[in-house]
C-alpha cells in the first residue's frame, strides 16, 4: 500500500467513524468535526480523564487539536493519558516494547516536579538542550531495573510522512550550521556511524533525528539524574514512509540498545491488550482499535 492509498483509507475511516459515533455534520472538511462537537470533546476518548486534561493543557479551542480527526495532534492524549490512572499497567506495556528495563513509573517527574506522563513536552531552558522548538508528543520518566533513572520520548504519527525543509527558515540555518546543538549532541551521544551526519539532515531522517537528539540532550545535560533515554516512534503499520525511514535510520546507528524504537499502533495496542488490567481499560483499547486501525 502506498502512502497516498493509506491516507485515503485513513480519511474514509475517520469519516465513517465520525458519522457513526460522533455526528453526521462536519465543518469545511469531512474529517473536521463541527466546532460544537469539537468543544464537547468529540475527538477524544470520553473516560479516564482524557478530555479534562486536554482542556487543562490547551484550554483555548483550535481546530487542529479539537476537531481535525486526521491529524495526529490529538492522538497522544487518547493513547497515553489513561495510563496516569494505572502506572503499573503503563510499566507493563512499555516493558513489552523496551524489553523489560523498567522497574517502576512514579507519579511525579523529577525534571520539573510535576506529572510524570507529559503531552507536548519540551525541556527548558531550551538553550541547554537543542536550542529550538523540538518537543515530544509524549514524555515519560521511569526507574530502571539497574537502579538508575531513564526517560522515554515519544513521537506519534498517523498519516504524516516527511516534511520539506523550508528555504530560509531558522531550521534550515541550524541544519547548515555544523556548530549547532544538532551536531554537538549527535557527536556527544556516540550513537552515529561516521558518515551519518552527512545524511541525517535529509528530509527522510530529519524529524526522527531531531526527536532522538532531544532525548539524548536530556540524558547528556541531566546525566546525574538520567542514565537511559529511549525515543519511540509510533505509527500505523500501513504508513509505509515510517516503516522505511525507521529501518534506514537504524542503519545509521552504531548500536541501538533501546535508544531508538519504532513501534506500530498494532504492536502498541497488542501490548495494551496483553496486560489489560480491567474492563475499564478494555473499553479504552476497543475505542483505540475502532478509532485508528483500518
Amino acid at each position: 500500500m502506498t502512502n497516498k492509498e493509506f491516507k485515503q483509507n485513513a480519511k474514509k475511516h475517520q469519516i465513517n467513524y465520525r458519522e457513526k459515533h460522533i455526528s453526521t455534520d462536519y465543518k469545511t472538511y469531512k474529517t473536521w468535526l463541527t466546532d460544537s462537537a469539537g468543544k464537547k470533546g468529540g475527538n477524544f476518548y470520553k473516560r479516564l480523564s482524557v478530555f479534562s486534561i486536554v482542556r487543562q493543557r490547551f484550554p483555548n479551542f483550535y481546530v487542529n487539536l479539537y476537531s481535525d480527526m486526521l491529524r495526529s495532534e490529538h492522538i497522544p492524549f487518547n493513547l497515553f493519558i489513561p495510563f496516569k490512572h494505572e502506572l503499573s499497567y503503563c510499566k507493563d506495556v512499555f516493558n513489552e516494547l523496551l524489553g523489560g528495563c523498567i522497574k517502576t513509573i512514579e507519579s511525579r517527574s523529577i525534571i520539573d516536579d510535576r506529572e510524570n506522563i507529559k503531552i507536548e513536552f519540551a525541556p527548558s531552558p531550551k538553550g541547554n538542550y537543542l536550542n529550538d522548538r523540538t518537543s515530544f508528543d509524549t514524555y515519560i520518566e521511569y526507574n530502571h531495573i539497574d537502579g538508575t533513572k531513564g526517560i522515554i520520548g515519544i513521537e506519534v504519527k498517523y498519516t504524516e510522512k516527511e516534511y520539506k525543509l523550508k528555504i530560509g527558515s531558522t531550521e534550515e540555518k541550524t541544519i547548515q550550521d555544523k556548530s549547532s546543538k544538532y551536531y554537538s549532541v549527535s557527536i556527544d551521544s556516540g550513537l552515529y556511524k561516521p558518515h551519518a551526519l552527512d545524511l541525517l539532515p535529509n528530509d527522510i531522517y530529519r524529524q526522527i533525528w531531531r526527536n532522538h537528539l532531544l532525548a539524548e540532550s536530556i540524558r547528556l545535560n541531566q546525566n546525574k539524574k538520567f542514565k537511559h533515554s529511549s525515543t519511540l516512534l509510533l505509527y500505523p503499520k500501513d504508513n509505509d514512509h515510517f516503516t522505511v525511514a525507521s529501518k534506514k535510520y537504524n542503519e545509521l546507528l552504531i548500536s541501538n540498545a533501546n535508544s531508538f524504537v519504532p513501534v506500530t499502533y498494532e504492536r502498541f495496542l497488542s501490548a495494551c491488550d496483553k496486560y489489560c488490567p480491567n474492563n475499564e481499560f478494555q473499553d479504552w483499547i476497543d475505542y483505540l482499535i475502532n478509532r485508528y486501525l483500518i
